[in-house]
């Protein structure tokens, strides 16, 4: 009997963890109201194939364990329906026997509740940076500094267009990114984004070059004292709590918005 069940059970953890996840989110926090008479606990196997998009037969089978694995996309819209962080996310592909592969050279996700945070910065442009210090999500102020939502921030600090921007502060934000490069490459010495912007930077920055030598390391926590225009405000860096890989860069405008400034155009 059991040789026979775990031969129908073709992947009985991927199921297992499926089941548990499900049963852990409040229907309220997806949009589902009249919570009043349910028999379980979490979303039903119907509602979270809906919010999934995927037949309801087929989510079934893959709770079940009939399914060895699942596609890429499947598992992408499962893990945004169940609201998964990223920790997870990656364990659950893992289940499937499927990689994640992140956007370019990103291996890292940005969770909804991060990018929420972003827009509700409103004129504060702000930026998710994974552990290479790759803009991994900006929010639509950014758009006054970085026009783009690719690249790397120090390489973009180490750029034409942002010392027209930060003037000779620039220097005090780029070494701070720095010091986080640092960090993450001391906990991750064979990451392959990593090793690639050191390389290219050692190559075309002695700003870099110098501070790389040092050994500076940072947490990503202090205070950076000028942002665009010493008039503008602030910069801050904040860890984002559930991803230790990503750090939020905020730039804070003391009385008016970033947006109002005048900055000069991109030759870039």
């Amino acid at each position: 009997m059991e040789a026979s069940l775990r031969a129908v059970r073709k992947n009985g953890p991927l199921g297992d963890f499926l089941r548990a996840r499900r049963a852990l989110v409040d229907p309220r926090d997806v949009g589902i109201g009249d919570t009043q008479r349910r028999r379980v606990i979490g979303l039903r196997r119907d509602e979270l194939a809906q919010l999934a998009n995927i037949s309801v037969h087929y989510y079934t089978r893959l709770e079940q364990g009939k399914h060895a694995a699942a596609s890429r996309s499947v598992l992408d819209s499962l893990a945004t329906a169940l609201r998964l962080p990223p920790a997870e996310r990656a364990y659950l592909h893992r289940l499937a026997g499927v990689e994640r592969v992140g956007r370019a050279t990103r291996d890292v996700e940005v969770r909804p509740e991060t990018i929420r945070l972003l827009d509700a910065l409103g004129t504060a442009p702000a930026f998710v940076l994974g552990p290479n210090m790759d803009i991994l999500a900006t929010n639509a102020a950014a758009g006054s500094l970085y026009p783009d939502d690719r690249g790397n921030a120090i390489q973009w600090l180490l750029g034409a267009r942002a010392t027209r921007l930060f003037g000779e502060d620039r220097t005090e934000i780029a070494t701070e990114l720095i010091g986080m490069l640092r960090l993450h490459a001391g906990r991750k010495p064979t990451h392959p984004g990593i090793q690639r912007v050191v390389g290219e930077l050692t190559s075309s920055s002695a700003l870099f070059r110098k501070v790389w030598a040092e050994h500076a390391v940072s947490i990503g926590g202090r205070r950076l004292e000028r942002g665009p225009r010493r008039e503008s405000g602030t910069a801050e860096t904040l860890a984002v709590k559930l991803a230790e890989d990503q750090t939020v860069l905020v730039f804070i405008p003391r009385s008016q918005s970033l947006a109002a400034v005048q900055f000069p155009p991109s030759a870039d």
